[in-house]
């Protein structure tokens, strides 16, 4: 029961990584450059989002002027980082695909 359910696991996350690694970085930069939480909804990766929203939060506090609005250098920044994020996580996406294809743990070689 307990093995079921492990592979149930294992094979949502091989999806999920599939699915990642057929997205194009190309429309994750356009995103992230429009609005830069977009890309990461593009990419469906929540977990990174709510990661990314509470460093903007910092970020925002840090960049904003007299008015509390944020500065221009903020909003650079934050496209900036989403976009490098996503394009990276797309791209180990791939790795991993192509390690699962070839034969070999996905797992390996990857740089913690």
């Amino acid at each position: 029961m307990l093995r079921q359910e492990d592979q149930k696991r294992a094979d949502a996350e091989i999806r999920r990584t599939y699915v990642l690694s057929q997205k194009s970085q190309g429309v994750a930069i356009f995103l992230s450059i429009l609005l830069a939480f977009a890309a990461y909804i593009y990419t469906r990766r929540w977990k990174a989002l709510m990661i990314f929203l509470g460093w903007c939060l910092f970020i925002g506090v840090l960049f904003s002027d007299e008015e509390g609005e944020v500065s221009l250098p903020g909003l650079f920044l934050a496209s900036t980082w989403a976009a490098v994020d996503n394009c990276s996580a797309i791209q180990r996406a791939r790795e991993d695909i192509e390690r699962l294809r070839s034969g070999q743990n996905p797992d390996a070689n990857r740089q913690t």
